[in-house]
């Protein structure tokens, strides 16, 4: 039972550091092309994990977590990125997160029975990234939302193949291993085939780019584990509605950091969400 209680804090802890990551992916983004960044952001991950994952061993699982980090990490963060570089992080962080909705609806297909609450939880955070993505003023939004929401499509898809992987007895730290490779793989393909390799910025100096991998570790390396584990034990449907506590941390640390400024209606949303966190985990 106590392992039981204590399950949700990975997920939780998953969603705190995935909240900063998006508000300086944005500045990060004025020098980078969202292809570059992202082949940065995995192919850093990926070296990191690379002797970790050799000392568990590759064995079950590897497929599907290969085809989860081609379509999570490869096409929905490239996607993200690009809605991060339109609107901003407080409006494609929220908006993302309407696969929220969609897990609980494919989660049934990777073997697992979705309680009624978690339904309403998710109606409930699809109802507070509405409100935050409709929040403030500024240039048209409906770009960088329409980017977001394909990348909730692209995100979907890969967490329920982090399911089957973890099912079949992958090892969590080779499973999150496997995605950063693919997405590695999948984007420098990418980045050279459209030239992009010219565009590496110059002039980036050692104590920027340390920042940059201390960013990147939190979010693909010590978040992803924190993530890959949580389903591990708790399952797809209610890993998914936890971290979705980030948006809401989001919109609180951008204002904090003096990076944006989330209005009255943005929290209305973020109160939403974290009512949502607690029919999900209470009930």
């Amino acid at each position: 039972m106590a392992g039981e209680v204590f399950n949700p804090v990975y997920a939780l802890v998953a969603a705190l550091l995935w909240a900063f990551s998006p508000i300086y992916y944005r500045s990060f983004l004025q020098r980078f092309d969202f292809l570059n960044l992202n082949l940065l952001r995995t192919g850093t991950a990926s070296a990191v994990l690379l002797v970790p994952a050799l000392y568990y061993g590759f064995g079950a699982g590897v497929l599907p977590a290969l085809l989860s980090g081609a379509a999570t990490l490869a096409c929905g963060d490239s996607l993200f990125l690009l809605s991060i570089r339109e609107t901003g992080a407080s409006v494609a962080a929220p908006v993302v997160y309407t696969y929220v909705l969609l897990v609980q609806f494919t989660a049934v297909a990777v073997g697992e029975a979705v309680p009624g609450t978690n339904f309403v939880a998710a109606a409930m955070v699809v109802a507070g990234v509405f409100v935050l993505s409709r929040g403030g003023r500024g240039k048209p939004r409906a770009r960088g939302i329409a980017f977001a929401l394909a990348g909730a499509v692209a995100w979907t898809v890969g967490q329920d193949l982090i399911k089957v992987a973890t099912v079949a007895g992958g090892d969590f730290v080779v499973v999150t291993f496997c995605r950063n490779a693919a997405a590695a793989a999948a984007l420098g393909v990418a980045v050279l085939a459209t030239g992009r390799a010219r565009r590496w910025p110059t002039g980036v100096t050692p104590r920027e780019l340390g920042f940059m991998a201390l960013i990147i570790l939190s979010d693909l390396v010590l978040g992803s584990l924190l993530f890959v584990y949580s389903i591990s034990t708790i399952g797809v449907a209610v890993t998914v509605v936890l971290t979705s506590l980030s948006p809401l941390l989001t919109q609180i640390f951008s204002r904090a950091l003096g990076k944006e400024a989330p209005s009255r209606q943005d929290f209305g949303g973020g109160a939403l969400i974290v009512a949502a966190l607690v029919l999900a985990v209470v009930l």
